[in-house]
């Protein structure tokens, strides 16, 4: 499968600051979103909750996760972002994908509206 990235604003759901936009590795590998954590906190965000998570290469740790608020393509939800290390990849993870009703197009490398099961 393809890679690519998303332009998708980031923003502080209390809005005492202005979104900045950022770009996102789309990896539906990763459960959650993640952004470096000084970027977060650069937009006043705070550690709410701390996550559980295993590595790609199989390492575990915690990491501190907290809401933000995300704007794809117009659309605005509230969404859970990982605090990654310093100079992390940005990734935009399936729990944000599904939220937003949105599934990847590896060979346009863009995201679709997804066909949302009921069933």
């Amino acid at each position: 499968m393809s890679t690519f990235s998303y332009p998708v604003l980031v923003g502080n759901p209390r809005g005492d600051s202005a979104p900045i936009e950022v770009k996102l590795l789309v990896d539906t590998g990763a459960m959650f979103t993640c952004l470096p954590g000084p970027q977060l906190e650069a937009l006043g965000l705070i550690p709410q909750w701390q996550v559980p998570i295993v590595l790609a290469d199989g390492r575990r740790e915690e990491w501190a996760a907290a809401e933000i608020l995300m704007t794809i393509d117009g659309r605005t939800l509230h969404t859970t972002c990982l605090f990654g290390p310093s100079g992390s990849l940005p990734l935009l993870g399936a729990v944000s994908l599904e939220q937003f009703a949105l599934s990847v197009d590896p060979l346009a490398r863009s995201l679709v509206p997804a066909r949302v099961p009921m069933a």
